[in-house]
């Protein structure tokens, strides 16, 4: 059962997300991984471009608790995919949120 915190953000990706796939690849093969996750895209603010953010990239926000169910190999890593609306994106910088043992949430810079 996820605590409260994990529960509202799922209920918020619910209600505003938007499916996505989060792919990675396996191996050195063609073959991926995916699964489906509902998140939130944004693009940057000109005021939020400095070190490694770079015009066009956007933040995503996703729940774990899709990643969990399906089984997939791990939090959100740097080169996984999201395709959001058919538009492929490429992991830069992934942030996982962490409620005591629990984790809730990722924060993903992505580019493409």
């Amino acid at each position: 059962m996820p605590t409260t915190t994990a529960a509202r953000i799922i209920d918020m990706l619910e209600r505003r997300g938007r499916f996505m796939s989060l792919r990675r690849r396996v191996g050195t093969t063609a073959t991926f991984t995916e699964v489906a996750v509902r998140g939130v895209a944004r693009g940057y603010r000109p005021e939020e471009l400095v070190g490694s953010i770079a015009q066009g990239d956007r933040e995503v926000i996703i729940s774990n608790a899709e990643i969990e169910a399906a089984g997939f190999p791990g939090p959100p890593r740097r080169g996984d995919i999201i395709v959001i609306d058919g538009v492929t994106t490429t992991v830069q910088a992934p942030d996982t949120r962490r409620l005591l043992a629990e984790t809730v949430g990722h924060i993903l810079q992505v580019r493409g």
